[in-house]
């Protein structure tokens, strides 16, 4: 999770290919309307990310039920949204921390995507910082994805000992 041009898209791909899981771009689940508001520079109100959120968490859900590790790339700037996807079982929530200059920096440089970095500003005044009772996995996200992988993987297993035993042997 993180906010627009943190990676979480990149990372988020690095990691499924690295635990050889499914991918979902959280962005690809908001409503039409949701695209073409933020295309046109307006910020998104939680009352716009109330059906985005549900279909992500109904995805969290199916991946559990049909016993799909998966891993989701979306902002959840709001402990409200991570309190919601984390009724689901089973999910561990990663934060990918960068500095408001390296976020700008990115949004300029990434074409043709509809949340530019007039947005970003809107985005940080949105975001609450996660807390310690949200167990939540952070890492320095200017550092390059693979680095990024590697780190979410050794908090994971860190946190969780008997992941990398379950996952290697399943």
């Amino acid at each position: 999770m993180g906010v627009s041009g943190s990676g979480i898209t990149t990372v988020g791909r690095s990691l499924a290919a690295r635990l050889d899981c499914d991918f979902l771009e959280g962005d690809r689940r908001h409503p039409s309307t949701n695209i073409s508001k933020m295309a046109r520079g307006i910020a998104l109100q939680d009352s716009d990310r109330h059906q985005w959120l549900l279909a992500i968490t109904q995805d969290l859900q199916h991946a559990v039920t049909h016993q799909r590790e998966t891993v989701i790339a979306c902002s959840a700037l709001k402990q409200s949204y991570r309190q919601q996807l984390t009724i689901v079982e089973q999910v561990q929530l990663v934060w990918l921390s960068v500095p408001r200059a390296e976020l700008q920096q990115r949004l300029r440089q990434r074409p043709n995507h509809y949340m530019s970095d007039t947005l970003l500003e809107s985005q940080l005044n949105a975001f609450e910082p996660p807390t310690a009772s949200e167990n939540m996995i952070q890492v320095n996200g200017t550092l390059p994805p693979q680095t990024i992988v590697d780190n979410i993987l050794t908090q994971t297993i860190h946190r969780y000992p008997t992941f990398s035993m379950q996952w290697w042997n399943r």
